[in-house]
């Protein structure tokens, strides 16, 4: 008896040390009948009996995983979605993590401990999306903007100095705001603004507010239905001035800077499908020197559709695409199989016991990307991301995944050709439910790092966990095409308007100068990228000149916020040679040579 009992001991205190006092949770779309404790093997596998499939399955706790940061995860009541940022917040260059969290906006350091002056507590309700970082009183300082949604009084938009003290004018009792604001500068004057929904059910509004609380001259703007996802904001005419793309339920809205309505909007779906959550994202993916409109939908009864929307509310070739099921999540668009032609993924989602969704990959002319769709997976109900995260020169898929086994969420990740990642999924405690994971370097060690975060508990009972992994990998800015959601901390949906960092920059998103880099690759066939930095938004011309100083091509003109950029490159028109770029932008001016071998 009394070796018995040491036994016992050992084993509940084993349990402990490994982590795994799990029991199932029948609410989740994947359940497991089992009772007491799952111990794991040597090899961290449990077995369950699936009820849905009538049969046992093998699970595998993930024994080769990313290593998490000492410190992490960190557990804090409350739920999150749509995900986090990353900014620089103190005087050390390493990254601070900013997520909002049910009632608080928490500011993480990378040893797991809060920012001073943070968390910040707010009241009413809860915490709606990201946080959104940018400089909206142009002292030089980002500051942080979150929203709760409220009814139709005491929804409030916060804007917080890195300090954690409230800008003069704010909060705003703005009302019911639904998903995550975006800050632009839509005036030119320096500022960022700040732009929102209002949701008025039936119908909604748009606002723009300026840093000191007021509202913007001309807003805001009605839709005819109420407000479906957070805004994009950026140029699609090449004025120099950034646009506002709104989705209600019904229909796709955009405006000038002015709040003049553009020709052609508002765009109403034409095959019975209403827009939720998808938010838009802005590209120039038919090459023809101005961004089109991405944005996905989903049919009742089943189903859901891809646009690709040009300037003048007119429909790309070759576009919509259908899926299956719904799309909830804003699309991925960039490069992902090396051939220099942009693509577009997206995921959908169904509530199902089993794996029922895919994730679907088109090239810009629609045509399905080799070894797409993927799946069946389960539910993918956020952004997936783009990056190269194992050095092997392509892009690697990293998505949401709406499950839970004995405890445990995951991470998604695939390769270019559609085929699984090495290593992959990576588990968190609790479900990856609609929140979307961020790349980058946290402590700047020149090593790529993954943020995300497992949603554990149910309502109201529910604690985010949060973590950040080494992936062991090299960090490349110019190799991860969406870092966040909504490709940067000011979430304007700008394919190559993100928020990199250098591991030898301080700053992590106004750099201290201009800087014009070397194409990426060099030399090229037919596509490259360039990317530059800009301390001051305003506008930017690059242009490409043969030997004899000829100009070849305008490789881009028009409005940029400060920050870190890229743009890509399509010389499918030149013949082999050399080949030089040059940038003007503010006064400042560079040029870099550059090499076209067909």
């Amino acid at each position: 008896m009394k070796n018995l009992k040491y036994f016992t001991t050992a084993v509940f205190l084993l349990l402990i040390l490994i982590g795994f006092n799990f029991r199932p949770d029948d609410n989740h779309v994947t359940s497991y009948t089992s009772y007491g404790n799952y111990i794991p093997d040597v090899m961290n596998n449990i077995n369950v009996y699936d009820k849905v499939l009538n049969l046992h399955r093998t699970i595998n706790l993930g024994t080769d995983s990313l290593p998490s940061f000492p410190g992490f995860p960190v557990t804090i009541s409350g739920s999150t979605f749509e995900g986090c940022i990353f900014c620089n917040m103190d005087s050390d260059p390493d990254l601070e993590i900013v997520f909002n969290i049910g009632y608080t906006v928490q500011a993480l350091k990378l040893n797991g401990t809060s920012v001073p002056g943070w968390p910040k507590t707010v009241s009413t309700y809860g915490l709606e999306g990201c946080p959104a970082f940018g400089d909206i009183d142009g002292d030089g300082e980002g500051e942080i903007v979150v929203t709760n949604h409220g009814l139709t009084s005491g929804g409030y938009i916060y804007a917080y100095k890195k300090n954690g003290t409230l800008l003069p004018g704010f909060p705003i009792n703005h009302g019911y705001s639904a998903r995550t604001p975006v800050l632009a500068d839509i005036d030119n004057d320096g500022k960022l603004d700040i732009i929102v929904n209002k949701r008025t059910y039936p119908t909604g509004l748009v606002y723009v507010y300026r840093y000191d609380g007021s509202i913007v001259t001309g807003w805001p703007k009605a839709i005819g239905h109420v407000p479906a996802s957070s805004p994009a904001v950026g140029d699609i005419n090449n004025d120099g001035f950034p646009e506002i793309i709104m989705e209600s339920y019904t229909g796709l809205y955009a405006w000038k800077a002015n709040g003049d309505s553009i020709p052609g909007f508002p765009f109403m779906m034409p095959n019975g499908d209403a827009n939720s959550y998808s938010s838009p994202v802005l590209a120039d993916v038919d090459g023809d020197g101005f961004r089109e409109i991405i944005f996905g939908t989903h049919v009742s009864g089943g189903g859901g559709y891809v646009y690709v929307i040009k300037k003048d509310g007119t429909v790309l070739t070759g576009w919509p695409k259908t899926t299956s099921q719904w799309v909830y999540g804003p699309p991925a668009v960039g490069y992902v199989d090396n051939d220099n032609i942009f693509d577009i993924l997206v995921g959908d989602q169904v509530m199902s016991a089993s794996p029922s969704d895919y994730v679907y990959g088109w090239n810009k002319n629609g045509t399905p990307l080799a070894g797409f769709p993927i799946g069946p997976v389960n539910a993918v109900n956020n952004q997936i991301l783009l990056g190269d995260i194992n050095n092997d020169t392509y892009t690697e898929l990293i998505f949401d995944d709406n499950t839970m086994t004995a405890g445990l969420g995951q991470y998604l990740g695939y390769k270019y050709d559609g085929t699984p990642l090495p290593g992959w999924p990576q588990h968190t405690n609790g479900t990856t439910f609609f929140v979307t994971p961020c790349l980058t370097d946290v402590n700047r060690n020149g090593i790529m790092d993954i943020v995300g975060a497992g949603i554990s508990g149910s309502s109201p009972n529910q604690s985010t966990n949060v973590y950040i992994w080494n992936t062991g990998s090299a960090y490349s800015p110019s190799k991860v095409q969406i870092p966040m959601w909504q490709y940067n901390a000011r979430h304007t949906g700008v394919y190559g308007n993100k928020d990199v960092v250098s591991v030898n920059e301080h700053a992590a998103n106004t750099p201290s100068n201009y800087k014009l880099y070397q194409n990426y690759p060099n030399p090229f066939n037919p596509s490259t990228k360039i990317a530059f930095d800009i301390p001051k938004s305003g506008l930017v011309n690059i242009t490409a000149y043969d030997v004899t100083g000829k100009e070849v091509a305008v490789i881009f003109s028009g409005y940029k916020n400060s920050g870190s950029h890229e743009v890509n490159f399509n010389a499918g028109s030149l013949s082999s040679g050399v080949y030089f770029y040059k940038i003007s932008s503010n006064g400042f001016t560079g040029s870099k040579k550059m090499i076209l071998i067909k």
